[in-house]
């Protein structure tokens, strides 16, 4: 009775063996997929765009910072720099928003919008100059596309012409 249980057991071990070989290749194949794999593959996440002023934006904005010049002179604000668009046939859009306060809050909006034609995926520095009146202490931020982005303002010389300005940033 003894000698029947035991060829049992010994099966029944070997067969657990195999499926748990099995699991830990499906894990380490599936942890491959998750590491490795395009987002679009990665479906659990939710939709990674959303359709804006024909635009295709992601959920948050693909600038992290804008970096500018800044210069205030006579009570005029101008800011003046570069960003990048997503391709050529993008249109750069700058509005400058002054909430009446002390020291006014300025907001400096981006809006990047299609032109509609079909165009190739190429990232193109785009320049922008934008003043506006307000006191030399206003606390001014930016939107991309409404979302909140950083904005790190160098200060420029009283003389330097911002007309023709050049921005030499590294890192």
């Amino acid at each position: 009775m003894v000698e029947l249980v035991l060829p049992e057991l010994l099966t029944n071990h070997k067969i657990m063996s195999k499926t748990v070989i099995i699991v830990i290749v499906v894990l380490i194949v599936l942890g491959i997929f998750y590491f490795w794999a395009p987002d679009s593959w990665k479906w659990w996440q939710g939709t990674t765009a959303e359709k804006t002023n024909g635009d295709v934006l992601g959920t948050t904005s693909p600038h992290e910072r804008i970096t500018a010049k800044h210069q205030f002179k006579n009570g005029t604000h101008i800011i003046a720099g570069e960003t990048n668009l997503p391709t050529p046939c993008h249109i750069l859009n700058t509005t400058a928003r002054v909430a009446e306060s002390f020291p006014e809050q300025v907001t400096i909006d981006f809006t990047s919008t299609s032109s509609g034609e079909i165009c190739a995926q190429v990232i193109t520095v785009n320049r922008f100059k934008i003043e506006f009146q307000a006191s030399e202490n206003a606390m001014i931020k930016a939107t991309w596309n409404g979302q909140p982005v950083e904005l790190n303002l160098i200060p420029s010389g009283a003389t330097e012409d911002l007309t023709n300005f050049e921005i030499f940033i590294k890192g």
